[in-house]
């Protein structure tokens, strides 16, 4: 496919043209069908499935192997934080057409991702796949009537580890760092395909979970027609109502089962409402100045009155929870993608040494598909993340641990972690070998929708 390219960068069974089909750089001319990826909305899962499936189907006829399928990069599982050894060594792309050189420094050496930034456990807690209009916490992402159509929400899987991931194995400047040049790394690939594997995961645990429903603002997601390029090179199409059965309709299937995880039973997702009125936030605190995060751990107050404190407390610890308290990172800005990530935490205590492994861990802020200054790749807006910690205020209610007074946030940035280094970064320090990144969070928010 490579050498496709290289002869005629027009064809689009070569390796450059199926790249450009999720983003080209802007100093080329697209053709049909580039830079269609979908990012921030419910579209993300279901489109990167079509493509992954067409790419496959290309690959497969270029390998004269029939039985060949692509494989997954299962970084989640401990030993496996290191990209693969075939991908890294070194030859140029005549010795060996999987490596490249535009990674983050250290990744080719053998860096390992951190922990933290490969779990996927907050969003196998929840059970809505979308978003429903006035709310921003889902498995899935944001419903669009029309992918293109504005922005969306991020869907907490595309959140982390996928964002991560991108960000962490790129680096400031590498090929997996933005969506333009991503599919250009063949790491990309195995990245995606485990992504659509987790998908499949979450999926299996049942408890609701599930695709999006057929109201009038999901019915998009099943019938947009997306197009791609079958193996001679000829245009074709794609729904969501054709990639639902891995098995039946696209012909494969993954090796593994999902554990169980808990979630939190939310009213809205058990009455099945096709369409919730969007409301006011009933409680919300914030921070009271920006927050600028660095390589060393900061930790900021989220103002709100001790009444507030205590009712967040009460409607965690109801049976159903008729509403999620979501805690908000807003207006985030910076110079260029940092190359790291930042684990976040609630009411982390004095003194402890932050653990992704403990009960105040909330989850990552990475950068990935995001612009300097705060805008993502494709419709502008500013970049902002959510996470649902309604569990997290539960365990410290019947811990006795939720007190009426301001909640905390703590921001602690880990990098990339060398070969034969401790695998748990909450022994090591966090290790990357760029300066100290400038992020800025405009404000910390904690309300609930």
């Amino acid at each position: 496919m490579q050498r496709r390219s290289r002869v005629d960068v027009r064809d689009p069974t070569g390796w450059i043209y199926q790249a450009n089909i999720h983003g080209s750089p802007r100093d080329e001319n697209p053709l049909r069908g580039w830079n269609s990826c979908q990012h921030r909305s419910f579209f993300f899962l279901s489109w990167h499935r079509m493509y992954l499936y067409r790419f496959e189907r290309i690959l497969r006829a270029a390998s004269g192997d029939p039985g060949f399928a692509l494989p997954y990069w299962n970084y989640s599982a401990t030993g496996n934080r290191a990209i693969p050894a075939s991908f890294r060594t070194p030859g140029g792309t005549s010795a060996n057409p999987l490596y490249v050189q535009e990674r983050a420094e250290g990744i080719n050496q053998g860096a390992l991702l951190p922990p933290s930034a490969v779990t996927f456990a907050s969003a196998f807690r929840l059970t809505n796949f979308t978003a429903r209009p006035g709310t921003s916490v889902s498995f899935g992402g944001g419903a669009l009537r029309q992918p293109g159509q504005g922005t969306a929400r991020t869907g907490e899987l595309e959140r982390q580890p996928h964002n991560i991931v991108h960000s962490m194995v790129g680096g400031p400047s590498g090929w997996m760092s933005y969506p333009e040049t991503a599919a250009r790394d063949p790491i990309f690939l195995l990245h995606h395909v485990n992504i659509d594997r987790l998908w499949k995961r979450w999926l299996d645990q049942g408890g609701g979970r599930g695709y999006p429903g057929r109201s009038e603002d999901e019915e998009a997601w099943w019938r947009f027609r997306f197009e791609f390029f079958d193996e001679s090179g000829s245009p074709v199409q794609m729904t969501g109502e054709e990639i639902t059965d891995t098995v039946l309709q696209l012909d494969y299937r993954y090796d593994d089962d999902p554990p169980p995880l808990p979630a939190v039973r939310f009213a809205g997702e058990i009455r099945a409402e096709a369409r919730r009125p969007e409301l006011a936030p009933s409680i919300r605190g914030a921070s009271l100045a920006p927050v600028e995060l660095g390589a060393t751990p900061v930790s900021v107050l989220v103002e709100m009155p001790p009444r507030d404190v205590a009712r967040l407390g009460t409607l965690a610890s109801a049976e159903i929870v008729e509403a999620r308290i979501v805690l908000r990172l807003e207006d985030i800005a910076f110079e260029q993608n940092p190359g790291v990530t930042y684990e976040v935490y609630l009411n982390l205590p004095e003194g402890m040494t932050p653990d992704y492994q403990s009960r105040y861990y909330v989850g990552n802020l990475g950068f990935f598909a995001a612009r300097p200054g705060g805008h993502r790749h494709g419709p502008t807006g500013t970049l902002d993340e959510a996470f649902d910690v309604t569990a997290h205020v539960r365990a410290m209610v019947e811990r006795g641990e939720w007190a009426d007074v301001p909640p905390r946030v703590t921001f602690v940035m880990r990098g990339l972690i060398p070969p034969g280094g401790p695998g748990d970064p909450s022994r090591a320090p966090a290790v990357s070998a760029l300066p100290a990144p400038r992020v800025t969070v405009g404000r910390v928010v904690i309300e609930t929708e």
